[in-house]
């Protein structure tokens, strides 16, 4: 639901924790950037802190949560697969 929905999660950086917004439908994989939390360059300048985003389900859900699900993606039909050029 987070990452359907969108929220804020505590990050880890090297100057302490930060809070870091994540955007609604967001997608395992996406890069999410925290700027000038990086380590310093040559020159003197923080670089960037990217977050990976990996999305975790819960390991058990219970038939009404399925149903729940089932319904969602009848009401929101989606391809996830649509953007790898290939079909089954």
């Amino acid at each position: 639901t987070e990452a359907a929905l969108g929220t804020k999660i505590d990050v880890p950086t090297l100057d302490g924790t930060v809070t870091l917004t994540v955007p609604p439908s967001s997608s395992s994989g996406q890069r999410l950037r925290i700027r000038a939390r990086g380590i310093v360059k040559a020159g003197g300048t923080r670089g960037d802190q990217y977050v990976e985003i990996k999305i975790v389900l819960p390991p058990e859900m219970d038939e009404e949560s399925r149903d729940l699900l089932r319904r969602f993606a009848e009401r929101n039909p989606f391809n996830p697969r649509a953007s790898l050029g290939w079909q089954l």
